[in-house]
């Protein structure tokens, strides 16, 4: 019999999809109120209970019990409320009226209440350094309660082609008597996942920062828990820089594990649109080698119009600027916006379907043909891959 789980703040269902893929977990219901992500988790999860809810107006958790019946009981609660709050260290104020301690507190209310077996709940990393994880990881613990443990996980140690540093909360229920242990993955420290610059003779050239035998398996296309950029999105159809709205087939046969695994053995694939790119911008990345950014420009192509001194020097100076993927390389972290990074070999953005691959979404979860809601969706999303591994960890631990 599968375990009924409960994907709060669920988004376009990132946590869901990959709980599912364990075929052993089914996401019942669901709960969020960003229209445009509960459209597509609705479109590709049609068989769970999605209510449309803002969860930090609920006055109490009757409230929601009200709303979802949940029948025969819940056996897992996951989720991870906004993040936003937390991104920034701000010397570790945290007050109790701030909406997004209410929200991390509102998950812990609502797995008490609920009483599953277990949960899954996560968020950025700097999380731990406010006040109220403390007081999250201490309401989990109460009297008996859950036996909790807490780890920062990097996405690209389990498989995923692009990097994703999030902190993961597991608990059991004290009554079944296990320690949850959330797993690894591959021990490859976070920094060796960036990439190296470096110049010779007058050239720039940028590569994997990996040491072997790491770098040699990130190549290898039969390859499965390290997997770049190429292996992730190369077989998808070739747009160059015109928008297209119809699904579109495969431009080549699977040319790498992840690619077979990704296809799930469909002909065609959706969400494969470009945003349109000014001529400026065009001009500019045709100057940028895979992996470089705008550090890499010469120096006509530095001002406002390429060119023009007189124009004054671009203010675009964060590092992902103008950034290529290095196609041997992983992917940075995956925004929610068209440019923060360009395609590896033509001069244009990423599309909804690549960034899908490169966030460890498999191409029959349907994206339409919609740009910016989806790519803003797919940023927040928490990758499959890495939602899947811990599913299994907890389901092992549970039989």
């Amino acid at each position: 019999m599968a375990l009924k789980a409960l994907d709060l703040f669920c988004g376009m269902g990132g946590l869901s999809w990959g709980l599912k893929a364990t075929g052993v977990i089914e996401p019942f219901w669901a709960v969020d109120n960003h229209n445009p992500a509960l459209a597509l988790y609705r479109r590709n999860l049609p068989n769970t209970c999605v209510l449309n809810l803002d969860l930090s107006k609920l006055s109490n958790i009757r409230e929601l019990l009200e709303k979802i019946r949940f029948n025969g009981g819940v056996d897992l609660v996951v989720g991870g409320s906004p993040c936003r709050g937390f991104t920034q260290i701000r010397n570790g104020q945290d007050t109790d009226s701030d909406p997004h301690n209410r929200l991390v507190m509102k998950f812990a209310e609502i797995v008490r209440e609920l009483n599953p077996i277990g949960f899954i709940y996560e968020n950025v990393p700097t999380l731990e350094n406010f006040p109220v994880f403390k007081r999250f990881i201490g309401r989990l613990r109460g009297r008996n309660s859950y036996s909790v443990t807490h780890a920062v996980l990097e996405a690209a140690n389990f498989g995923n082609p692009s990097r994703r540093k999030r902190l993961f909360v597991v608990g059991i229920r004290w009554d079944v008597g296990q320690v949850p242990i959330i797993p690894k993955g591959l021990d490859i420290p976070h920094h060796n996942f960036w990439w190296q610059r470096d110049e010779q003779n007058g050239k720039i050239l940028y590569y994997p920062k990996l040491k072997e035998p790491w770098r040699s398996r990130l190549v290898d296309p039969d390859e499965e828990q390290l997997v770049n950029v190429e292996q992730a999105i190369s077989d998808l159809p070739i747009l160059e820089t015109k928008t297209h709205g119809s699904n579109r087939s495969y431009s080549t046969p699977p040319q790498s594990a992840y690619q077979k695994w990704a296809r799930q053995q469909l002909k065609e694939t959706d969400g494969h649109v470009v945003q349109r790119i000014r001529p400026e911008t065009l001009c500019r990345l045709k100057a940028v080698i895979p992996g470089g950014n705008w550090r890499d420009l010469p120096e006509p192509l530095t001002y406002k119009i390429p060119g023009d001194p007189t124009s004054g020097k671009l203010r675009r100076s964060h590092y992902s600027a103008y950034r290529r993927l290095l196609p041997e390389g992983h992917s940075p972290t995956v925004q929610g916006h068209a440019d923060f990074a360009y395609h590896y070999k033509y001069e244009r953005t990423l599309t909804p379907r690549e960034l899908a691959r490169l966030m460890g979404f498999t191409d029959d979860f349907r994206l339409g043909h919609e740009y910016h809601s989806v790519v803003q969706a797919i940023g927040n999303a928490v990758p499959p891959i890495l939602a899947k591994a811990i599913a299994q960890s907890l389901i092992r631990q549970l039989d």
